[in-house]
């Protein structure tokens, strides 16, 4: 099989060496996690500090396949509580059908009520030997940072930025497969570097593969003046959230140049360097 390197360079991506090379040492190690294996730099140990992050970031920014690939390789689960909240709905269980009847009449759930459900999977996590966890989807609110902040030891916020002409190009780029369901993004984005000292961004598309080529469809809501909405919503109801962490001195700011191969490497990094962190080690 070629290596992830040449796959790369065979696609004609504008990357540098010493991303290739982190491309496919990155690769290796999540090859030998899905063979049962250990990566370099990483401890099976039981013994090893606990995971307590939460991932924010605005929508199209790619925080839920970074939480998911991020928690994949340092062995914790990825818990969006988007997934909690529909499966104690499906339940059928007393506090499912109140939840249901709220959703149902378009009403956000109160907070306590949310809190209940990510409270009760984290201590089902710590039963069975979760050495912690990578929170996505939440909190939304400046009063539910709060409670978090109270309830649980958070380590670490990630707070994923992207500037917002290169969202609104990747959220218009998203497709969805009819036939077999797999995302994918038409987006082709390269910013030059700015006068001002920002980055140049450099985003290949996520091609799909010909069988899946004639069955794409885009998303109602992924149209410019939609998108542009919801960013302007998620800046308001961010900054209390953010704040909250600021406060806190747990929020690491990352802002994101290039597509997924190119950064994770780079994130990973940063990230190893704050396993074990407690609410109490502040910046």
């Amino acid at each position: 099989m070629a290596s992830a390197s040449a796959a790369l360079q065979r696609r004609g991506w504008r990357l540098p060496p010493s991303t290739y090379a982190a491309v496919s040492s990155l690769k290796d190690a999540l090859d030998r996690l899905a063979s049962g294996g250990t990566p370099a730099g990483f401890s099976t140990d039981a013994a090893r500090p606990s995971i307590n992050w939460v991932f924010l970031g605005p929508p199209g920014v790619g925080k839920g396949t970074y939480a998911s690939r991020v928690a994949k390789a340092f062995r914790v689960p990825h818990i969006a509580t988007g997934d909690l909240i529909r499966a104690e709905i499906k339940s059928g269980s007393s506090l499912g059908a109140q939840m249901k009847s709220i959703v149902n009449q378009g009403k956000l759930l109160p907070c306590d009520m949310v809190q209940q459900v990510l409270q009760e999977r984290l201590a089902r996590g710590r039963q069975q030997g979760e050495r912690g966890f990578i929170l996505d989807g939440y909190p939304r609110t400046g009063a539910q940072a709060e409670q978090l902040l109270t309830s649980t030891d958070i380590g670490l916020v990630l707070n994923l930025s992207l500037r917002e002409e290169v969202l609104v190009q990747k959220c218009m780029g998203r497709r969805l497969c009819r036939h077999c369901g797999k995302n994918y993004n038409v987006a082709d984005i390269h910013l030059a570097a700015s006068a001002d000292g920002r980055p140049e961004i450099v985003m290949p598309p996520l091609s799909p593969p010909p069988e899946c080529a004639p069955h794409l469809e885009t998303r109602a809501d992924d149209q410019e003046e939609v998108i542009r909405h919801r960013l302007e919503v998620y800046k308001q109801e961010s900054k209390p959230v953010e704040g909250a962490f600021r406060k806190a001195g747990l929020v690491v700011d990352f802002e994101l140049t290039a597509g997924i191969p190119e950064t994770l490497p780079k994130l990973m990094l940063l990230l190893e360097s704050y396993v074990g962190r407690h609410a109490y080690d502040r910046a």
